[in-house]
Protein backbone atom coordinates (compact mmCIF):
# COMPACT_ATOMS: atom_id res chain seq x y z
CA UNK A 1 0.00 0.00 0.00
CA UNK A 2 1.74 3.08 -0.88
CA UNK A 3 0.25 4.94 2.64
CA UNK A 4 3.48 2.68 4.03
CA UNK A 5 6.01 5.22 2.39
CA UNK A 6 5.10 8.61 4.37
CA UNK A 7 4.15 6.06 7.70
CA UNK A 8 7.52 5.01 7.67
CA UNK A 9 9.06 8.51 7.45
CA UNK A 10 6.71 9.79 9.57
CA UNK A 11 7.86 7.15 12.32
CA UNK A 12 11.40 7.57 11.14
CA UNK A 13 10.75 11.43 13.13
CA UNK A 14 9.38 9.64 15.98
CA UNK A 15 12.32 7.30 16.22
CA UNK A 16 14.48 10.79 16.72
CA UNK A 17 11.87 12.72 19.03
CA UNK A 18 10.65 10.16 21.36
CA UNK A 19 13.61 8.21 22.28
CA UNK A 20 15.97 11.34 22.44
CA UNK A 21 13.91 14.60 22.93
CA UNK A 22 14.63 13.92 27.19
CA UNK A 23 18.34 13.87 26.12
CA UNK A 24 17.89 17.02 23.79
CA UNK A 25 16.65 18.91 26.57
CA UNK A 26 19.21 17.50 29.56
CA UNK A 27 21.92 18.57 27.15
CA UNK A 28 20.54 22.05 27.05
CA UNK A 29 21.00 22.42 30.68
CA UNK A 30 17.16 21.18 32.07
CA UNK A 31 17.10 19.34 35.09
CA UNK A 32 14.88 16.24 35.00
CA UNK A 33 11.86 17.96 36.44
CA UNK A 34 12.40 20.75 34.07
CA UNK A 35 12.54 18.13 31.10
CA UNK A 36 8.91 16.54 32.59
CA UNK A 37 7.25 19.96 32.40
CA UNK A 38 8.37 20.40 29.48
CA UNK A 39 7.40 17.18 27.64
CA UNK A 40 4.20 17.59 29.71
CA UNK A 41 3.93 20.62 27.76
CA UNK A 42 4.63 19.08 24.56
CA UNK A 43 2.28 16.51 25.11
CA UNK A 44 -0.56 18.70 26.26
CA UNK A 45 -0.05 21.05 22.98
CA UNK A 46 -0.79 17.71 20.81
CA UNK A 47 -4.33 17.69 22.26
CA UNK A 48 -5.63 20.77 21.11
CA UNK A 49 -4.92 20.26 17.02
CA UNK A 50 -6.19 17.10 16.53
CA UNK A 51 -9.57 17.83 18.21
CA UNK A 52 -10.00 21.24 16.05
CA UNK A 53 -9.14 19.67 13.21
CA UNK A 54 -11.34 16.08 13.17
CA UNK A 55 -14.96 17.87 12.95
CA UNK A 56 -13.10 19.22 9.67
CA UNK A 57 -11.53 16.03 8.48
CA UNK A 58 -14.87 14.63 8.62
CA UNK A 59 -16.27 16.81 5.99
CA UNK A 60 -14.37 15.28 3.81
CA UNK A 61 -11.69 17.67 3.09
CA UNK A 62 -8.20 16.41 1.50
CA UNK A 63 -5.90 14.81 3.64
CA UNK A 64 -2.71 15.67 1.82
CA UNK A 65 -2.45 19.50 2.35
CA UNK A 66 -2.80 19.34 6.00
CA UNK A 67 -0.11 16.27 6.40
CA UNK A 68 2.05 18.64 4.31
CA UNK A 69 1.71 21.48 6.41
CA UNK A 70 2.02 19.75 9.66
CA UNK A 71 5.40 18.41 8.29
CA UNK A 72 6.84 21.76 7.47
CA UNK A 73 6.36 22.74 10.43
CA UNK A 74 8.39 19.69 11.67
CA UNK A 75 11.17 20.99 9.46
CA UNK A 76 10.76 24.73 10.32
CA UNK A 77 11.07 24.26 14.13
CA UNK A 78 13.52 22.22 15.13
CA UNK A 79 16.35 24.51 14.07
CA UNK A 80 15.23 27.43 16.46
CA UNK A 81 14.12 24.89 19.02
CA UNK A 82 18.03 23.86 20.15
CA UNK A 83 19.18 27.06 19.13
CA UNK A 84 17.47 29.76 21.36
CA UNK A 85 17.92 28.99 24.87
CA UNK A 86 15.23 29.52 27.48
CA UNK A 87 12.80 27.46 29.47
CA UNK A 88 9.82 29.44 28.18
CA UNK A 89 11.54 29.89 24.72
CA UNK A 90 11.66 25.98 24.47
CA UNK A 91 8.37 25.89 25.61
CA UNK A 92 6.59 28.04 23.25
CA UNK A 93 8.86 25.75 20.21
CA UNK A 94 7.78 22.38 21.62
CA UNK A 95 4.55 23.71 21.64
CA UNK A 96 4.66 24.84 17.49
CA UNK A 97 6.72 21.51 16.92
CA UNK A 98 3.57 19.49 18.71
CA UNK A 99 1.66 20.60 16.43
CA UNK A 100 2.48 19.02 13.50
CA UNK A 101 4.17 15.95 15.22
CA UNK A 102 1.59 14.71 17.28
CA UNK A 103 -1.31 15.58 14.66
CA UNK A 104 -0.15 13.81 11.52
CA UNK A 105 -0.49 10.82 13.79
CA UNK A 106 -4.64 10.77 14.61
CA UNK A 107 -5.08 12.05 10.99
CA UNK A 108 -2.65 9.47 9.56
CA UNK A 109 -4.47 6.54 11.39
CA UNK A 110 -7.82 8.15 10.33
CA UNK A 111 -6.77 8.15 6.77
CA UNK A 112 -5.93 3.98 7.02
CA UNK A 113 -9.19 3.42 8.15
CA UNK A 114 -11.31 5.09 5.72
CA UNK A 115 -8.76 3.25 3.01
CA UNK A 116 -8.93 0.30 4.69
CA UNK A 117 -13.28 0.27 5.12
CA UNK A 118 -14.36 -2.69 6.49
CA UNK A 119 -10.87 -4.48 6.25
CA UNK A 120 -9.90 -2.12 9.42
CA UNK A 121 -8.46 -5.62 11.13
CA UNK A 122 -5.50 -5.04 8.55
CA UNK A 123 -4.67 -1.70 10.23
CA UNK A 124 -1.86 -3.21 11.53
CA UNK A 125 -0.14 -4.70 8.64
CA UNK A 126 -0.10 -1.49 7.06
CA UNK A 127 0.81 0.88 10.18
CA UNK A 128 3.97 -1.88 10.73
CA UNK A 129 5.74 0.21 8.19
CA UNK A 130 5.79 3.02 11.16
CA UNK A 131 7.54 0.27 13.51
CA UNK A 132 9.91 -0.33 10.97
CA UNK A 133 10.54 3.45 9.97
CA UNK A 134 11.22 3.73 14.06
CA UNK A 135 13.47 0.70 13.87
CA UNK A 136 15.63 1.99 11.17
CA UNK A 137 16.11 5.63 13.05
CA UNK A 138 16.65 4.06 16.47
CA UNK A 139 19.57 1.75 14.96
CA UNK A 140 20.87 4.67 12.71
CA UNK A 141 21.25 6.74 15.81
CA UNK A 142 22.94 3.72 18.17
CA UNK A 143 25.63 3.86 15.45
CA UNK A 144 26.31 7.05 14.39
CA UNK A 145 24.84 9.36 17.44
CA UNK A 146 24.68 7.47 20.49
CA UNK A 147 25.41 9.98 22.96
CA UNK A 148 25.55 13.65 20.59
CA UNK A 149 24.22 17.46 21.36
CA UNK A 150 20.82 18.79 20.60
CA UNK A 151 21.81 20.14 16.82
CA UNK A 152 23.21 17.01 16.25
CA UNK A 153 19.97 14.98 16.71
CA UNK A 154 18.33 18.29 14.85
CA UNK A 155 19.95 17.42 11.61
CA UNK A 156 18.08 13.83 11.48
CA UNK A 157 14.82 15.65 12.50
CA UNK A 158 14.70 17.91 9.76
CA UNK A 159 15.80 14.92 7.26
CA UNK A 160 12.95 12.69 8.42
CA UNK A 161 10.61 15.74 8.13
CA UNK A 162 11.55 16.32 4.82
CA UNK A 163 11.43 12.41 3.44
CA UNK A 164 8.37 12.47 4.88
CA UNK A 165 6.99 15.76 3.08
CA UNK A 166 8.44 13.95 -0.39
CA UNK A 167 6.44 10.72 0.71
CA UNK A 168 3.47 12.27 0.82
CA UNK A 169 2.76 12.97 -3.16
CA UNK A 170 3.82 9.26 -3.82
CA UNK A 171 0.37 8.18 -2.55
CA UNK A 172 -2.60 8.34 -5.35
CA UNK A 173 -5.30 10.68 -4.69
CA UNK A 174 -3.97 11.65 -1.84
CA UNK A 175 -4.22 15.88 -2.15
CA UNK A 176 -7.79 15.33 -3.52
CA UNK A 177 -10.53 16.10 -1.31
CA UNK A 178 -11.95 12.66 -1.18
CA UNK A 179 -9.92 9.87 -0.72
CA UNK A 180 -12.37 6.73 -0.80
CA UNK A 181 -11.50 3.26 -0.52
CA UNK A 182 -10.90 0.56 -3.41
CA UNK A 183 -14.11 -0.76 -5.04
CA UNK A 184 -14.04 -3.91 -3.34
CA UNK A 185 -13.97 -1.99 0.35
CA UNK A 186 -16.94 0.08 1.53
CA UNK A 187 -17.02 4.03 0.64
CA UNK A 188 -16.86 6.51 2.64
CA UNK A 189 -19.15 9.54 0.54
CA UNK A 190 -21.84 8.38 2.59
CA UNK A 191 -20.33 8.61 5.66
CA UNK A 192 -18.80 11.89 5.25
CA UNK A 193 -22.22 13.11 3.74
CA UNK A 194 -23.53 12.45 7.07
CA UNK A 195 -21.30 14.53 9.23
CA UNK A 196 -22.00 17.97 6.88
CA UNK A 197 -23.27 19.52 10.28
CA UNK A 198 -21.23 18.05 12.40
CA UNK A 199 -18.98 21.43 13.66
CA UNK A 200 -22.85 23.00 13.82
CA UNK A 201 -23.54 20.73 17.24
CA UNK A 202 -22.93 21.46 20.23
CA UNK A 203 -19.97 19.28 22.08
CA UNK A 204 -22.18 17.84 24.62
CA UNK A 205 -23.89 16.02 22.39
CA UNK A 206 -21.53 15.07 20.00
CA UNK A 207 -20.02 13.25 22.88
CA UNK A 208 -23.29 11.54 23.96
CA UNK A 209 -23.83 10.14 21.07
CA UNK A 210 -20.86 7.57 21.92
CA UNK A 211 -21.74 4.58 23.53
CA UNK A 212 -20.74 4.05 27.19
CA UNK A 213 -18.53 0.98 26.49
CA UNK A 214 -16.29 3.56 24.21
CA UNK A 215 -15.67 5.37 27.50
CA UNK A 216 -14.33 2.56 29.29
CA UNK A 217 -12.29 1.37 27.15
CA UNK A 218 -10.88 5.06 26.55
CA UNK A 219 -10.03 4.84 30.14
CA UNK A 220 -8.55 1.80 29.90
CA UNK A 221 -6.20 3.02 27.18
CA UNK A 222 -5.70 6.19 28.94
CA UNK A 223 -4.78 4.17 32.38
CA UNK A 224 -1.95 2.16 30.42
CA UNK A 225 -0.40 5.01 28.66
CA UNK A 226 -0.25 7.25 31.64
CA UNK A 227 1.57 4.19 33.39
CA UNK A 228 3.91 3.79 30.32
CA UNK A 229 5.25 7.09 30.77
CA UNK A 230 7.82 6.43 32.57
CA UNK A 231 8.95 3.82 30.14
CA UNK A 232 8.91 5.27 27.11
CA UNK A 233 8.63 9.21 27.40
CA UNK A 234 11.10 9.07 29.91
CA UNK A 235 13.36 5.70 29.19
CA UNK A 236 16.25 8.12 27.88
CA UNK A 237 16.67 9.49 31.25
CA UNK A 238 16.48 6.37 33.04
CA UNK A 239 19.33 4.37 30.79
CA UNK A 240 21.85 7.20 30.98
CA UNK A 241 21.65 8.71 34.88
CA UNK A 242 20.12 5.62 36.59
CA UNK A 243 21.78 2.56 34.55
CA UNK A 244 24.87 5.09 33.52
CA UNK A 245 24.36 3.51 29.68
CA UNK A 246 24.86 4.87 26.46
CA UNK A 247 22.41 2.09 24.95
CA UNK A 248 19.72 3.67 24.63
CA UNK A 249 19.13 3.54 20.84
CA UNK A 250 19.87 0.14 20.45
CA UNK A 251 17.11 -0.73 23.45
CA UNK A 252 14.78 1.56 21.62
CA UNK A 253 15.23 -0.88 18.51
CA UNK A 254 14.88 -3.60 20.13
CA UNK A 255 11.40 -2.46 21.92
CA UNK A 256 9.96 -1.14 18.43
CA UNK A 257 11.36 -4.64 16.63
CA UNK A 258 9.31 -6.79 19.02
CA UNK A 259 6.26 -4.72 18.11
CA UNK A 260 6.20 -5.47 14.74
CA UNK A 261 4.76 -9.49 14.87
CA UNK A 262 2.36 -8.37 17.73
CA UNK A 263 1.30 -5.29 15.14
CA UNK A 264 1.31 -7.45 11.77
CA UNK A 265 -0.38 -10.36 13.18
CA UNK A 266 -2.77 -7.92 15.51
CA UNK A 267 -6.01 -8.85 13.02
CA UNK A 268 -5.68 -12.53 14.00
CA UNK A 269 -5.82 -11.38 17.69
CA UNK A 270 -8.47 -9.13 16.94
CA UNK A 271 -10.82 -11.76 15.48
CA UNK A 272 -10.41 -14.05 17.88
CA UNK A 273 -10.52 -12.23 21.29
CA UNK A 274 -12.27 -8.72 20.12
CA UNK A 275 -10.95 -5.52 20.79
CA UNK A 276 -11.98 -4.40 23.89
CA UNK A 277 -10.73 -7.93 25.84
CA UNK A 278 -6.92 -6.66 24.02
CA UNK A 279 -7.42 -3.72 25.60
CA UNK A 280 -7.85 -5.04 28.96
CA UNK A 281 -5.44 -7.48 28.35
CA UNK A 282 -2.74 -5.00 27.40
CA UNK A 283 -3.90 -2.52 30.08
CA UNK A 284 -2.65 -5.62 33.06
CA UNK A 285 0.73 -6.27 30.92
CA UNK A 286 1.34 -2.32 31.54
CA UNK A 287 1.60 -3.60 35.38
CA UNK A 288 3.62 -6.12 34.69
CA UNK A 289 6.20 -4.12 32.61
CA UNK A 290 6.54 -1.14 34.96
CA UNK A 291 7.11 -4.34 38.08
CA UNK A 292 10.10 -5.59 35.78
CA UNK A 293 11.47 -2.46 35.91
CA UNK A 294 11.14 -2.07 39.50
CA UNK A 295 12.25 -5.73 40.20
CA UNK A 296 15.47 -5.67 38.33
CA UNK A 297 16.73 -2.26 38.36
CA UNK A 298 19.57 -3.14 35.62
CA UNK A 299 20.13 -4.18 31.90
CA UNK A 300 18.09 -7.63 32.14
CA UNK A 301 15.31 -5.52 33.77
CA UNK A 302 15.71 -2.94 30.89
CA UNK A 303 15.96 -5.26 28.37
CA UNK A 304 12.97 -7.38 29.43
CA UNK A 305 10.74 -4.30 29.77
CA UNK A 306 11.98 -3.15 26.49
CA UNK A 307 10.54 -6.46 25.12
CA UNK A 308 7.32 -6.29 26.34
CA UNK A 309 6.56 -3.49 24.23
CA UNK A 310 5.59 -6.50 22.05
CA UNK A 311 2.22 -6.34 23.80
CA UNK A 312 2.19 -3.00 25.37
CA UNK A 313 2.34 -0.98 22.37
CA UNK A 314 2.45 -3.92 19.74
CA UNK A 315 -0.95 -5.13 19.91
CA UNK A 316 -2.23 -2.40 22.52
CA UNK A 317 -2.32 0.40 19.51
CA UNK A 318 -3.84 -1.63 16.70
CA UNK A 319 -6.27 -2.84 19.67
CA UNK A 320 -7.32 0.81 20.79
CA UNK A 321 -7.35 2.48 16.83
CA UNK A 322 -9.78 -0.74 16.22
CA UNK A 323 -11.28 -0.68 19.19
CA UNK A 324 -12.52 3.11 18.26
CA UNK A 325 -13.54 2.94 15.05
CA UNK A 326 -15.90 0.04 15.70
CA UNK A 327 -17.30 2.20 18.53
CA UNK A 328 -17.27 5.22 16.96
CA UNK A 329 -21.34 6.33 15.71
CA UNK A 330 -21.72 6.89 12.28
CA UNK A 331 -19.64 9.64 10.98
CA UNK A 332 -17.71 10.08 13.68
CA UNK A 333 -14.57 7.95 12.52
CA UNK A 334 -12.51 10.92 12.62
CA UNK A 335 -13.36 12.18 15.61
CA UNK A 336 -13.14 8.65 17.27
CA UNK A 337 -9.56 8.76 16.67
CA UNK A 338 -8.65 11.85 18.40
CA UNK A 339 -10.15 11.43 20.96
CA UNK A 340 -8.31 8.13 21.42
CA UNK A 341 -5.10 10.36 20.27
CA UNK A 342 -5.91 13.10 22.30
CA UNK A 343 -7.55 11.94 25.77
CA UNK A 344 -6.31 8.48 26.56
CA UNK A 345 -2.37 9.04 24.99
CA UNK A 346 -2.07 13.26 24.39
CA UNK A 347 -3.68 14.00 28.12
CA UNK A 348 -2.02 10.77 29.40
CA UNK A 349 1.36 11.57 28.27
CA UNK A 350 1.20 15.08 29.34
CA UNK A 351 -0.04 14.40 33.32
CA UNK A 352 2.30 11.13 33.02
CA UNK A 353 5.55 13.18 31.70
CA UNK A 354 5.11 15.76 34.42
CA UNK A 355 4.43 14.18 37.36
CA UNK A 356 7.16 11.57 36.46
CA UNK A 357 9.77 14.42 35.93
CA UNK A 358 9.39 15.61 39.47
CA UNK A 359 9.15 12.01 41.03
CA UNK A 360 12.68 11.40 39.77
CA UNK A 361 14.27 14.43 41.47
CA UNK A 362 12.24 13.60 44.53
CA UNK A 363 11.73 9.59 45.02
CA UNK A 364 13.94 7.95 42.33
CA UNK A 365 13.58 5.64 39.23
CA UNK A 366 12.17 2.63 41.54
CA UNK A 367 9.60 4.49 43.45
CA UNK A 368 8.21 6.17 40.04
CA UNK A 369 8.11 3.18 38.42
CA UNK A 370 6.07 1.50 41.83
CA UNK A 371 3.41 4.31 41.73
CA UNK A 372 2.84 4.26 37.92
CA UNK A 373 2.49 0.30 37.77
CA UNK A 374 -0.66 0.97 40.43
CA UNK A 375 -2.80 3.02 37.41
CA UNK A 376 -3.34 0.87 34.92
CA UNK A 377 -3.66 -2.18 37.80
CA UNK A 378 -7.06 0.19 38.94
CA UNK A 379 -7.97 0.42 35.49
CA UNK A 380 -8.14 -3.65 34.90
CA UNK A 381 -10.21 -3.94 38.65
CA UNK A 382 -12.06 -0.97 37.57
CA UNK A 383 -13.78 -2.73 34.25
CA UNK A 384 -14.35 -6.26 35.83
CA UNK A 385 -16.62 -4.36 38.58
CA UNK A 386 -18.70 -1.94 35.89
CA UNK A 387 -18.43 -4.58 32.19
CA UNK A 388 -22.12 -6.07 32.86
CA UNK A 389 -23.49 -2.58 33.01
CA UNK A 390 -21.60 -1.10 29.84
Amino acid sequence: MPLALPIFFLFSIYGVVSVYLPIILTSMGYTATQVGLLLGIFEGAGVVLPLAMSLRREQGRGYGLPLLLMGALMVVVPFPLVHLGGFCFTALFLVCYSLGYKAAVPLSDSLINKVLGERRDDYGKVRVAGSVGYVVMALLLQRFLPAGAAHQYMVWMLTAAVLFMLSLFFVPGLFSKDLSPSSHRIPVAAELGRSQVADREAVGSVMASFPPVFWMGLLLVFLGFFGLSPATKLFALYMTEFLHSDATGALSALSALSEIPFMFFSSRFLRRYGSLQLLVFCTAMVTVRLVLYMALPNMAGAVLGQLMNSITYGLYHPAAVVFVAQCAPKGRLVLSQSLYSIFAVGLASLLGNSLSGWMIDSFGYPALFMTFALFPLAGVILYFFVRKRI
